[in-house]
């Protein structure tokens, strides 16, 4: 994380009011992926030739991230932890409703999209007792049974992974700490299309809505679970 963003005063404005000191995690966390979806991860590749194919992807930066989220998904079920998926995607008919079309860049529209663009990586495809969410909006909270599912399952710590930081996952992290949940974002398992969105979320989310994570750190807190 990109402390070094802090200025001088920043760091002394922290250490009076208190903001950035960890939450910490509880017993019964669940793994969350954020729109791991082609059209977002896109190839492994630099940015720009990724978006050739899939036009709002974020390439290989997208592809290290979903790597890890592989390795902390199977501590994740090895430890019996659940894991959840959110899907975006906006039905046509429902279009001229959703705010998000009206960002919809003349690239993007001419750009053919593959058959695929829609699903789930494959390398992190969901397993049978997976859940995924669909959601229309930023927030797999918004519109969505999700925040049932989790009181079901008596759920206290969200660990956060996916795409894109600045968008989705924030969105997602602010509504997780409105519902008092317990939020990790691990670093290493999310990705943004612009480094210096990418940068300043995490150091944001760190401060106000949730602890941000190593891997290392996250897996040892799976592990911790076992038995």
């Amino acid at each position: 994380m990109r402390e070094d963003l802090l200025t001088g005063l920043d760091k002394a404005v922290l250490e009076v009011t208190g903001y950035g000191a960890r939450r910490g995690t509880g017993n019964r966390p669940a793994l969350v992926v954020i729109d791991a979806q082609n059209k977002f991860v896109g190839t492994d590749e630099p940015i720009l030739e990724s978006m050739k194919k899939y036009p709002i992807s974020i390439g290989d930066q997208a592809v290290r991230a979903v790597k890890n989220i592989r390795a902390l998904m199977e501590h994740a079920r090895e430890c019996g932890v659940p894991v959840f998926y959110s899907t975006s995607g906006v039905p046509a008919s429902e279009l001229k409703f959703n705010s998000f079309a009206k960002k919809r860049t003349p690239h993007e529209i001419l750009t053919p999209v593959p058959a695929d663009a829609e699903n789930i990586v494959e390398l992190i495809s969901p397993g049978p007792e997976d859940v995924v969410i669909k959601k229309c909006y930023a927030s797999a909270f918004f519109g969505t049974p999700l925040m049932s599912y989790l009181n079901t399952l008596k759920i206290d710590t969200l660990i956060v992974t996916g795409f894109v930081t600045s968008g989705c996952v924030r969105a997602f992290v602010v509504d997780a700490a409105s519902y008092n949940f317990n939020v990790c974002v691990v670093e290493e398992c999310v990705a943004d299309r612009f480094q210096f969105a990418h940068d300043m979320t995490l150091l944001d989310m760190d401060i106000k809505y949730a602890d941000v994570i190593g891997i290392d750190e996250a897996i040892g807190y799976l592990d911790s679970l076992e038995g």
